[in-house]
């Protein structure tokens, strides 16, 4: 094996073994990254920095547990801020049912994520009519490569040299889809029904903030309305508290009934403490329909003493009629079942030829340099060198326009997969319109009956708070005399709690059973959520 072989064989052993080297980095670096994950199932993550910047030891226990806890908390990161949401409320105006509504159509994140589902429907629209275009493309390529080396015949005959090659290729391309038996007209239908549903969608995504915000603002009005009358309760008590207490003080009463009244006066403060935390309860309920940040303050007006009224009460099947073909939800599915059913035609085209144009035109630049210095060595006698170069350029250009038929054959059964996969999707959307029609006519039933029969209640307990009151004030009255018992009047102040509480209850059921009704018969608006009392 001559020197130049040797070196040739030592040369490759060095470069196979700096590829494997190469290849075991690699693949370090690539197992490295399980540092990124936790060390085991019950080993709380840790970031490698604090909020501040600062490192942390992960394996550091939390100050805020005892040594040795596993603490799963992490610390806040300082780029996610809290939206307090919108500056513009007014700590001091009262807001009524329509302006809140109008807040929460401003305010509320739902509005905005339904607008842009609409609007991504829209685009992928415009998406499916660029297909009705022709495409074109651009190619531009270039390279350049050096070489160089040496030929030695017989240890006699050395020929070094050395060549240069540059050039660049540039083209354009054309395609143009003519004809397809109507698949981009199949998919233009389904996707202008889709944009269609999102539309309606949106609708009723601002249709269903008016109803959470009506059903939460009445169920308020109804919280405090208890506040109201457990506040009354709790004077009433007191005020049987103190004749008791005179009767005792007089020698006329005993200490029996004294318990007793003070007994009912500590149920007339639980229930009071129970009546004001559950109107904080529904309040934050209320800000979250609005959708403002919970650290809002706003005043709400009071609407518990609006009058009901059950004039003009539509048959429900007249209801169910008109509501069905009017709601979003329902009309959104209709159109979601007619993209589905564009979509049979569309795999049903992928069966049918295609008719295309295509067009090309390329242009190609380089050039080619060599040089070299052959050496004949002569031995004793000397040697002699002639310098020899040469040079050659390149430029050429073609277009070409084709026109052709694509014809599918044979492509193990996808296609008709898919249109299995289009008519499964249109039966199941079918189904779907079906079902949704099926549950808005139970929901109108229903939230026609709940009108129905709180409205009936509310004039019955009327008319029991009108009779438990007179009870309750003679009750009284016979005591403080001396004419009656304790135990009567606690019993006719019970009664009139009761009463109150049942006329309170069935008044707000009324107005949110009037404002389903709307929602359910999909003809709520603002105004809607206003006169809910005189719906229908």
């Amino acid at each position: 094996m001559s020197k130049r072989e040797r070196t040739g064989v030592i040369r490759s052993l060095t470069n196979l073994l700096s590829l494997a080297m190469l290849g075991g980095s690699l693949t370090a670096c690539a197992s490295s990254s399980l540092s990124l994950a936790p060390d085991g199932p019950d080993v709380p993550y840790k970031p490698a920095t604090a909020a501040g910047g600062d490192e942390t030891d992960a394996s550091a226990p939390s100050k805020f547990t005892p040594t040795g806890a596993r603490d799963f908390g992490l610390e806040p990161l300082p780029d996610l801020q809290f939206d307090t949401g919108p500056a513009g409320i007014d700590a001091g105006h009262v807001y009524s049912l329509a302006e809140l509504i109008d807040l929460a159509q401003t305010s509320n994140p739902e509005t905005r994520v339904a607008w842009e589902k609409a609007r991504q429907a829209a685009l992928a629209v415009g998406v499916v009519e660029a297909f009705y275009l022709p495409m074109m493309s651009a190619t531009a390529i270039g390279g350049y490569q050096h070489t160089s080396g040496s030929n030695e015949v017989a240890g006699v005959l050395s020929n070094p040299g050395s060549g240069n090659a540059h050039g660049a290729v540039s083209g354009v391309a054309l395609q143009w889809l003519l004809f397809d038996f109507g698949q981009r007209n199949a998919f233009r239908e389904a996707a202008v029904n889709l944009s269609l549903a999102s539309n309606l969608l949106f609708n009723g995504a601002h249709q269903k903030i008016i109803y959470d915000v009506s059903r939460t603002f009445y169920e308020y009005t109804s919280a405090r309305q208890r506040v109201t009358i457990a506040e009354k309760t709790r004077q009433e008590s007191a005020r049987l508290l103190d004749a008791a207490t005179e009767k005792f003080r007089n020698g006329v009463g005993t200490v029996v009934e004294t318990a007793q009244a003070r007994q009912l006066l500590a149920q007339a403060d639980f229930n009071l403490v129970q009546a004001r935390g559950a109107e904080r309860d529904i309040y934050h309920a209320l800000i979250v329909s609005i959708g403002v940040s919970p650290q809002a303050r706003i005043r709400i007006a009071d609407v518990s003493s609006r009058p009901l009224s059950s004039a003009s009460m539509i048959p429900v099947d007249r209801l169910i009629a008109a509501a069905i073909a009017r709601r979003a939800d329902v009309q959104a599915s209709y159109a979601a079942a007619k993209a589905a059913h564009a979509g049979i035609a569309a795999a049903q085209a992928e069966f049918m030829p295609k008719v295309f144009l295509s067009a090309s035109g390329s242009y190609v630049s380089g050039g080619l340099n060599i040089a070299s210095m052959p050496s004949l060595n002569l031995g004793a006698l000397g040697s002699q060198s002639v310098p020899v170069s040469a040079g050659s350029s390149l430029s050429a250009s073609n277009a070409a326009v084709l026109g052709g038929v694509s014809i599918p054959i044979y492509d193990g059964g996808v296609r008709d997969a898919r249109l299995r996969e289009a008519q499964s999707r249109n039966d199941a959307a079918e189904a779907a319109l079906q079902r949704l029609q099926q549950n808005a006519a139970s929901e109108i039933v229903t939230a026609d009956d709940a009108l129905r029969s709180s409205l009936a209640a509310y004039q019955a307990a009327s008319v029991l708070v009108s009779a438990s009151r007179t009870t309750e004030d003679a009750a009284f009255a016979a005591y403080k005399s001396g004419a009656g018992a304790l135990p009567a009047a606690i019993e006719a102040e019970k009664a009139l709690l009761a009463a109150c509480l049942a006329q309170e209850q069935s008044h707000g059921t009324a107005l949110i059973a009037a404002a389903t009704l709307a929602f359910a018969t999909g003809r709520l608006s603002s105004s809607d959520a206003v006169e809910a009392g005189r719906l229908r």
